[in-house]
């Protein structure tokens, strides 16, 4: 488990890896570019002196890491976040965030996600196989985004975006040993990568475990102490190799019977 001081530098190095990690797609529409992550990076201020004390799912760490970043941002301001939209009795969704960008004076709306995709049978399901790449960022495009335009939000007191960004970090996990296609929708050629393979297939691997708060940020083979224990994965297991190279290792009946992580 992580201690106390080892938070502090991971979430640090969180802070780092989000201000240079790339978008997992870049064609679809509203998708963040490496170009803008590389404006908003030069002006951006990594806080200190502030921890994390939500919910333990990774996504909500993520948007905590980002709403840090905005708040602390010369260049922006948060108007709102996670604005619940309520539509004749039902909940039509949540924003992630409502942003002024003091450049442009243009109010904009955020929808983030850091995810991880393993490359399988023409597709990019992600570790629990109910989840994969093309569902997500459909849904992003075409439901999380236009949230802003629904009648629901005509009736809050905020000023209608007129710009909306998709940001949806993570990693890519190629096959191994032998390779298989993806999708076909267009990948971020500069997205980062790692590889996958089955417990049968990882014999002849040594990796180190890495829980599920380093999965933003994978410290170095040297920095890790839990070797794992590859006849004992039951759950697809994020892991370091000796070149500190990132891997999934899932169990052999993957994608089949995997619970929510």
């Amino acid at each position: 488990m992580l201690q106390n001081h080892d938070f502090y530098h991971q979430t640090t190095a969180d802070f780092h890896m989000l201000l240079t990690m790339p978008n997992l797609v870049t064609t679809c529409d509203y998708a963040m570019s490496n170009q803008w992550l590389q404006q908003f990076s030069k002006r951006a201020v990594i806080p200190t002196a502030v921890s994390y004390h939500g919910n333990t799912r990774l996504g909500f760490y993520y948007q905590w890491l980002w709403q840090q970043l905005i708040i602390h941002h010369p260049d922006y301001s948060l108007i709102g976040e996670e604005i619940q939209l309520q539509w004749q009795h039902q909940t039509v969704g949540a924003i992630d965030f409502l942003v002024h960008n003091h450049c442009s004076d243009e109010i904009e709306h955020w929808e983030v996600a850091i995810k991880f995709y393993l490359c399988f049978q023409h597709q990019w399901p992600g570790p629990n196989a109910s989840d994969n790449l093309d569902k997500k960022t459909n849904r992003m495009r075409d439901h999380q985004l236009q949230l802003t335009a629904h009648p629901a939000f005509e009736h809050l007191k905020y000023s209608i975006p007129t710009q909306r960004r998709l940001i949806m970090q993570g990693r890519l996990f190629d096959a191994w040993p032998e390779t298989q296609s993806g999708s076909p929708m267009v990948i971020n050629p500069t997205c980062l990568k790692g590889h996958w393979c089955y417990c049968s297939q990882a014999s002849a691997l040594t990796l180190r475990a890495l829980e599920k708060r380093q999965w933003i940020t994978p410290p170095l083979f040297s920095q890790l102490t839990t070797t794992l224990d590859i006849a004992n994965v039951t759950v697809p297991t994020q892991a370091v190799d000796s070149n500190d190279n990132v891997w999934f290792i899932v169990p052999n009946h993957w994608p089949r019977h995997n619970r929510e992580l």
